[in-house]
């Protein structure tokens, strides 16, 4: 079993963790800072076993200090001696001689100085391992006991990355990212040792995260000596807007739902609707976001009944799924941090939004869903925008057709044998579900049922003690003596 342990900020997490869950990998843990991750050694969160891939400069201050980095990896590698760990650095480190020397010293070889995050250079990260050997030219080459003094290599120099091709030019808007600026790809990991490749079309990429806002620095890390003296040691994690203080995420972060349409005349809407109500049907707790939708507003004027209008709630609930209000703004990092079960984002990735552009937030969501048309003549033009896709984001991607049909069905999984096509099935409200689209819904996110419902669990509760009671008094009368 290839388990990996992930210690990225939240954002990250979504991203990355879908991702190697479609390879065969199994996301064994999850902590949003170096802090918590330290801190879960005690209560035995972290598996030894495990491939720990971690962001190094999550919960700490910017610009983040090498020494900062240094002493969180000693307290590391002090608990997990064995255990192989990936280290993603910021560029600006791969010069420094030093702190690559005491990483490798510490039996940290993965190093990768970069701040973009591709799929299958991920993919590669685990499965070229490094060595010693691989900063030979960066450290110089260990001395043979009978070698002669000798002048070690000077570093290379990396080589001038070759120019992108030109994109060809398509009829159809793409579903592809945007091009990410030509200063985000020249950069190249000197820990490698490695030419630069020819950078890849953008299909592949995720853009340049923003540095957060700066804060004040990180004191340097002293080495503890036991593990209850771990708090003390480790400089207390600062907030971070708009993240909601410092919350520790684990294991029970929300799964990313993103639901989109492919040509922006299909209706999302019954997709995402039918979606969370087969959730909610199953137990879960779903809540579903749109930026603009007067579906939702026509919902919202179904639950207060023409009631004046509520000024301070950004939420409502109906029929067991909750909706964020129309007008009211929500961040990705909020919602990561809150106790739904699923967050489906609505969004149009045809049209602009304020903060994250929602092309981005799709492809960021761990399940990536595209509504398509399925009828036979809208067919050429379904194929043109799925050509805009590379092989590995459409195996991402789960395409839903509406008003499909099995030839329609049939001729995708010819063209395009990877991607995860099936047809919606047919519906008279999409809030109030059949059993046979509940069991779609199952199929399609692989969920199962919840065993326990929390308010089934609660009258359950309250029928057996009132049972108990009715017992007890039905005992406690037949105990008493007859009147004379």
């Amino acid at each position: 079993m290839k388990n990996v342990h992930l210690v990225c900020s939240p954002e990250l997490i979504m991203l990355l963790s879908r991702s190697l869950e479609h390879e065969g990998y199994v996301i064994s843990g999850k902590h949003s800072t170096l802090h918590s991750f330290i801190s879960g050694f005690s209560s035995k969160e972290v598996d030894p076993s495990s491939i720990v891939i971690l962001e190094g400069g999550a919960g700490l201050g910017t610009p983040v200090k090498a020494a900062d980095i240094i002493s969180f990896m000693t307290l590391i590698r002090k608990y997990l001696k064995h255990t192989r760990l990936i280290v993603q650095l910021d560029p600006a480190l791969q010069t420094d001689v030093e702190f690559i020397r005491t990483m490798v010293n510490m039996n940290i070889h993965d190093l990768q100085f970069t701040t973009e995050f591709r799929g299958d250079d991920l993919l590669n990260w685990i499965k070229e391992k490094k060595t010693t050997r691989d900063y030979y030219h960066i450290l110089g080459k260990k001395k043979g006991i009978f070698s002669f003094k000798g002048s070690s290599s000077p570093p290379a120099a990396a080589p001038v990355a070759e120019e992108p091709p030109p994109a060809p030019a398509r009829p159809v808007e793409s579903l592809t990212r945007p091009q990410p600026t030509a200063s985000s790809r020249s950069g190249t990991s000197a820990a490698s040792g490695r030419p630069l490749s020819t950078p890849r079309s953008s299909a592949g990429a995720a853009p340049l995260r923003p540095k957060p806002p700066a804060r004040t620095e990180a004191p340097a890390l002293t080495e503890a000596g036991t593990l209850e003296s771990l708090e003390q040691s480790i400089p207390v994690e600062e907030e971070s807007k708009p993240v909601i203080g410092p919350r520790i995420l684990g294991s029970n972060v929300p799964l990313v739902i993103g639901v989109c349409g492919a040509g922006g005349e299909e209706d999302v809407g019954a997709a995402a609707f039918l979606v969370a109500a087969g959730l909610a049907e199953l137990g879960w707790k779903p809540l579903v976001c749109g930026d603009d939708r007067p579906e939702i507003s026509s919902l919202e004027q179904i639950v207060f009944k023409g009631e004046k209008e509520d000024s301070v709630s950004t939420m409502f609930e109906y029929e067991g799924v909750t909706f964020y209000r129309r007008g009211y703004s929500w961040d990705i990092s909020e919602l990561l941090a809150s106790e739904f079960s699923h967050i489906i984002l609505w969004v149009d990735i045809h049209r602009e939004r304020k903060g994250t552009s929602a092309l981005e937030l799709w492809w960021n969501s761990q399940i990536p869903i595209l509504v398509g048309n399925g009828a036979m003549w809208k067919y050429e033009l379904l194929k043109e925008k799925l050509n805009t896709l590379n092989p590995f984001e459409r195996k991402r991607c789960r395409l839903l057709l509406e008003n499909g049909h099995q030839e329609v069905l049939q001729m995708l999984k010819k063209d395009f044998a990877e991607i995860q096509a099936t047809l919606m099935p047919a519906h008279q409200d999409p809030l109030y579900p059949d059993k046979a689209a509940v069991e779609w819904v199952m199929k399609l996110l692989t969920v199962q049922k919840k065993i326990f419902r929390k308010q089934t669990l609660l009258w359950g509760i309250v029928g057996a003690v009132l049972f108990v009671t009715l017992l007890l008094i039905g005992f406690g009368l037949s105990f008493v003596p007859e009147s004379r």
